[in-house]
């Protein structure tokens, strides 16, 4: 479903998307700048050093965090006053994403899913059955790039791009005005750029590291482990930076959550059902 067009290799350079490694890179790079001048000042200035460095510290340990407060609240969980859990899907529509859905489907489960705009794009008919099937959907930004050094207009284009191809594949109001930052990193603008454009930041209770291939079972018991009232599972229907690969393992394991979730009691709902 590719053109001469296609967003995946024709990009501009404000488009090119930062990857995960370039990211914490930069975030190391800065750490180690901030430990060198407050290195240089602790003679003269050791209370000021000392200040400097926590703040440094705590900044890397907040862009990497995705439940840290210090760049703005993130819901990570929902209410526990009632037997609810929700399953999340990142990266998609992908290879896989039929085969989840038909999962849900076959165990009457809706779930959300944080679709990237540039599958949308490619992917727009997997966009309306999950409209169509009862799941909520939600934005992860147009190309899975990190966000932690873009400033409030990058990130506002994200989400406009975004919010204009799930629109054109699957209609107004599809889309539901919540924002999950791709692997959860943010930096200082991050937040306040996403509520300028009219969205929910949103984190996850516990990720099970489905995108290592780790195989269903290890994918079921991960997920075993981690629902509880009102728990955000995150999980993925695609690859962020490899949209052809499937998602395999998580598709054969989702009529194993599902009953694992039924055995403890809960029922697998949406973030909104949820109540966050």
């Amino acid at each position: 479903m590719t053109s001469a067009h296609d967003p995946v290799t024709h990009r501009s350079d404000d488009s090119i998307p930062m990857t995960r490694s370039r990211t914490i890179r930069r975030v190391v790079l800065a750490e180690a700048a901030v430990l060198i001048g407050a290195t240089a000042i602790a003679g003269r200035h050791p209370r000021a050093a000392l200040a400097a460095i926590a703040a440094g510290s705590m900044a890397g340990w907040a862009t990497f965090r995705p439940g840290s407060p210090i760049y703005g609240p993130v819901p990570s969980h929902g209410p526990t006053d009632a037997p609810f859990a929700a399953l999340t899907f990142d990266d998609g529509p992908g290879p896989s994403t039929p085969a989840i859905l038909d999962a849900l489907r076959d165990e009457g489960v809706r779930a959300t899913f944080f679709i990237l705009g540039r599958q949308a794009a490619r992917h727009p008919e997997m966009v309306r059955r999950i409209r169509d099937e009862g799941h909520q959907i939600g934005s992860h930004g147009y190309d899975h790039g990190i966000l932690v050094w873009r400033g409030p207009g990058y990130v506002r284009r994200q989400i406009d791009r975004t919010a204009d191809a799930i629109t054109a594949a699957a209609g107004p109001g599809a889309l539901s005005p919540i924002f999950r930052a791709p692997h959860g990193f943010r930096g200082p603008t991050t937040w306040a750029a996403v509520r300028s454009a009219g969205y929910r930041l949103m984190g996850w209770s516990k990720g099970v590291f489905d995108s290592a291939n780790p195989g269903a079972d290890v994918v079921v018991q991960r997920s075993t482990a981690a629902l509880t009232r009102g728990c955000i599972l995150l999980l993925h229907d695609a690859d962020g930076w490899a949209p052809d690969a499937p998602r395999d393992d998580t598709a054969a394991a989702i009529p194993g959550i599902c009953a694992a979730a039924r055995d403890q009691g809960l029922e697998l709902v949406t973030l909104n059902e949820l109540g966050v």
